[in-house]
């Protein structure tokens, strides 16, 4: 019985050794792959991470209404250096002592929701090294036609030099987006994102059928 015993473990660990000898080699592949500029590789392992993130279950250190915003990601374009998304952010509204209540407007989950989506894009895509990237927050509102439209809340661009002394503490994110470049809609509601953008909305159809929204164009 201990042979026995003795015999699985080697047949498991070997088994389990092949498999992780699989998935560095097949890592290293792409990783090559797209550092030679296979941007269609980039683009579904950007993707691959939205929707790993998706599947997630939400921390329980971060509010409902931020966690909504990130897993609202959505690209609007990348190359090997740059890459921009957007999200979407609503009102931060939690049960507190039994009764909802509003916390804060969308605005502050904008803030909070673009710090913690600008360290994912720097650090969390698993196949992609980013050098800068754009994070674009909207808010959906119902005009007096009944019709839904949005807004863009703020945009904000950083480097990887920059993230490199940034304080990632939640609580600081109006302080950290200051030490970027931000911008923020302001009464006239005319907040441009496509003005001075780190890169602009891809072109071709693949993007746009992942569901990325056009720089200047408002989400549907």
């Amino acid at each position: 019985m201990i042979e026995l015993g003795v015999f699985l473990m080697l047949v498991v660990g070997g088994f389990l050794g092949l498999v992780i000898t699989q998935s560095f080699f097949s890592q290293r592949h792409w990783r090559r792959i797209i550092a030679e500029g296979d941007l269609d590789a980039l683009r579904a392992s950007v993707l691959e991470a939205f929707e790993t993130w998706r599947r997630m279950r939400p921390p329980p250190d971060v509010p409902p209404a931020d966690w909504r915003a990130l897993v609202s990601a959505e690209l609007i374009a990348a190359d090997t250096e740059r890459c921009r998304v957007s999200l979407l952010a609503e009102p931060d509204i939690r049960v507190v002592d039994g009764v909802r209540e509003q916390i804060g407007p969308p605005s502050d989950v904008a803030r909070r929701s673009a710090v913690r989506m600008a360290e994912r894009l720097l650090y969390d895509i698993p196949l992609a090294r980013f050098e800068a990237v754009q994070v674009d927050v909207y808010a959906e509102y119902r005009s007096s036609e009944g019709e839904v439209e949005s807004e863009c809340l703020l945009t904000t661009q950083v480097s990887r030099g920059q993230a490199v002394i940034t304080d990632w503490d939640d609580d600081a994110a109006p302080a950290i987006l200051k030490s970027w470049s931000t911008r923020e809609a302001g009464s006239s509601r005319d907040l441009d994102p496509g003005v001075g953008a780190l890169i602009t909305a891809d072109a071709d159809a693949g993007t746009r059928a992942n569901g990325a929204t056009p720089a200047g164009e408002a989400r549907p």
